[in-house]
């Protein structure tokens, strides 16, 4: 008989990330490069991509993002929009929902454009960052 040991994401992180913009010009920027970079993600992924993690970002994917003038963004950073998410803009604040906890890829697009970021679980949190009632109580949350 073997047992299997092992950890990693099970991909239910269930995170919003809320942009604030200055202005609805910014926020609107954002969300139009988050948008491209989706596509840039869907046209650069590939099923075979977690067997060479050390593989070098491709040319064609660097020069897309120098375009966009992304240019402290990676390979990873980019991978992340190719993965199930949802993004929304209303006025000034842009919203991101994902299942990832990979988040720095939304993270460098939002401050790109100087948004104020502000990260939670909808486990614990509500849509109005109100603690939820039924919220699970973590027995590692360091309290005695």
């Amino acid at each position: 008989m073997r047992i299997w040991n092992g950890y990693g994401s099970e991909h239910s992180m269930d995170l919003v990330l809320i942009g604030r913009f200055q202005t609805v010009t910014g926020a609107k920027a954002a969300e139009e490069r988050m948008e491209a970079l989706k596509a840039l993600a869907e046209d650069a992924w590939s099923d075979d991509d977690w067997q060479s993690p050390g593989e070098r970002m491709p040319l064609e994917l660097g020069e897309a993002l120098a375009k966009m003038k992304l240019y402290d963004m990676g390979r990873y950073d980019v991978d992340v929009f190719a993965l199930d998410h949802t993004v929304t803009r209303t006025g000034e604040m842009v919203r991101i929902w994902t299942d990832e906890s990979d988040v720095q890829g939304f993270l460098k697009a939002l401050l790109h454009y100087g948004a104020k970021v502000e990260i939670f679980s909808r486990h614990e949190w509500d849509e109005d960052t109100i603690t939820r009632s039924d919220a699970s109580t973590r027995s590692d949350s360091g309290s005695d």
